[in-house]
């Protein structure tokens, strides 16, 4: 399964929560991530609490070496630039569920219903017509607020592909790169596997 990170909109957790899942289905599944973006962020990771395997590949071939990839990990997980960018295009052509993380404010939903509009697009074309790609949206640094379940509540109303699942504000997922997936125990693993469930219930169906 290719699962690709997409969102012009900085800011919005998007490595971080790459770097989550990778992590979490390394338990049980052969996994690599895939660093897609120039900024190279994930460099920083210490690899000894995150035994993750990352290739980093920025160039034209991003779709090439992503399908490579599918044939010998049985997840794949793409981050994308957090802008925009001719390449990520090529990593969502071969993505078999994009999550498209958004902070609960208006700026990023803006950002987000144009990326659902853009992978809908991509969908469309002769490259994939005979096989959709899936796509949702997770609120990401979201916090117990009313604007959080307005946001949530518009959504749903506008029928984007919201996921029940969401990712809270919180230190555990700032301190991931260094100090490595939460501990078991923890709120924020909880969401993490919630989320990783959900992305593969609705990759399957």
């Amino acid at each position: 399964m290719i699962v690709t990170l997409y969102s012009t909109k900085g800011g919005c957790g998007k490595t971080t929560l790459a770097l989550c899942l990778a992590a979490y289905w390394s338990r049980r599944r052969s996994t690599v991530l895939v660093d897609a973006d120039p900024q190279a962020s994930l460099e920083l990771c210490d690899k000894q609490v995150l035994p993750v395997p990352i290739v980093r590949d920025t160039s034209e071939d991003i779709g090439k070496t992503v399908a490579r990839l599918a044939k010998d990990y049985e997840r794949v997980v793409v981050d994308t630039a957090g802008f925009k960018r001719k390449k990520n295009l090529d990593a969502l052509t071969q993505a078999d569920f994009v999550l498209i993380p958004c902070k609960p404010s208006p700026f990023d939903v803006r950002e987000a219903v144009a990326a659902v509009g853009l992978v809908r697009e991509i969908a469309e074309s002769k490259e994939r017509r005979r096989r959709p790609i899936h796509h949702g949206i997770v609120l990401t640094m979201a916090q117990r607020t009313a604007i959080t379940a307005q946001i949530r509540q518009d959504l749903i109303a506008t029928e984007m592909p919201i996921l029940s699942a969401q990712i809270g504000q919180r230190v555990a997922f700032v301190e991931t790169p260094l100090a490595g997936l939460p501990e078991e125990d923890s709120v924020a693993f909880l969401e993490v596997r919630l989320l990783a469930k959900e992305i593969r219930r609705r990759a399957n169906g």
